[in-house]
């Protein structure tokens, strides 16, 4: 097999292994929608270089939820990259070091959701119950990272620490609350009456540690890059063991020296048994100026 047709095969291989992930987790998302969601994120950023150390980088995203049909946040942010150092060697490879600061303003939807309240009759399935509509939120978010790189042969491996703080804004929405009025006490006839009233959601502030391992492998000769990757969220004002968990695999591609394209599939775990997890395709664009 010479080189071009061994590139173009690397490339459908990869190609089909993200579609293939891809129809996996719509599927999922049909199957086992009471459980977990399905979105589409899709990030565009834009760096370019104040010195051989020093990069900064403005960036936007969008992310959707149930499938298309729903927005679930817009982000625009500003990062600042340093490289710390970098060391080489014959036999061990090359490790660098590289920290960044940055701010992230966000814009994000709660969906409508319903909340079970006290049973009225078990055997028929019917019970109290809450619905609070849809609402919007806005989020101010800092971060600082510190980032190991070590690459060695054809792999690179990596290991992020970040440390980041949310300030989630108060919130009003309308809360519905369905209770069930008797018609007759005796038989214990009656019917859920709604009443509609305004709930106000309180400001919230997170501080988290977010701590994400990934690998790299760069094919001889090809433009395609494939990765894969693991992130704990841990929150530090609420300690409860870990957040959430967060799988990502996918490649990237090269277009030109200052233009590539990444799509990965990403899974979510939620630690808490109430929340839903998370299924999402990406597509993220960066121009290097």
């Amino acid at each position: 097999m010479n080189t071009n047709s061994k590139n173009k095969f690397i490339k459908r291989a990869l190609l089909a292994t993200i579609i293939s992930f891809s129809s996996i987790s719509s599927l999922y998302a049909i199957s086992d929608n009471d459980k977990d969601e399905f979105g589409v994120w899709t990030t565009f950023e834009i760096a370019q270089k104040a010195n051989k150390r020093t990069k900064l980088a403005f960036d936007a995203e969008l992310r959707s939820i149930e499938g298309v049909s729903n927005v679930e946040r817009v982000a625009i942010g500003a990062k600042v990259d340093y490289k710390l150092g970098e060391w080489k060697g014959e036999s061990w490879g090359k490790f660098q070091l590289k920290t960044n600061a940055g701010y992230t303003f966000i814009v994000s939807q709660s969906l409508s959701e319903t909340s079970i309240k006290d049973a009225i009759d078990v055997e028929n399935d019917i019970y109290e119950y809450n619905i609070d509509a849809a609402y919007w939120t806005t989020r101010n978010r800092v971060y600082a990272t510190l980032t190991g790189e070590y690459k060695v042969g054809r792999f690179e491996i990596s290991l992020r620490e970040r440390l980041q703080y949310t300030h989630t804004g108060s919130a009003t929405t309308d809360e519905t609350k369905y209770r069930w009025e008797y018609t007759d006490v005796i038989t214990g006839e009656g019917e859920l009456l709604p009443e509609t009233e305004r709930e106000f959601k309180e400001a919230k502030h997170n501080l988290s540690l977010r701590s994400r391992l990934s690998i790299k492998y760069d094919i001889p000769n090809c433009k395609i890059t494939p990765f894969a990757s693991a992130e704990l969220y841990t929150k530090l004002n609420e300690w409860k063991g870990y957040d959430k968990m967060r799988y990502r695999a996918g490649a990237s591609y090269k277009i030109n020296k200052k233009n590539s394209v990444s799509l990965y599939y990403l899974y979510q775990d939620i630690s808490d048994i109430d929340e839903p997890g998370g299924h999402a395709i990406g597509l993220e664009y960066s121009i290097d100026l």
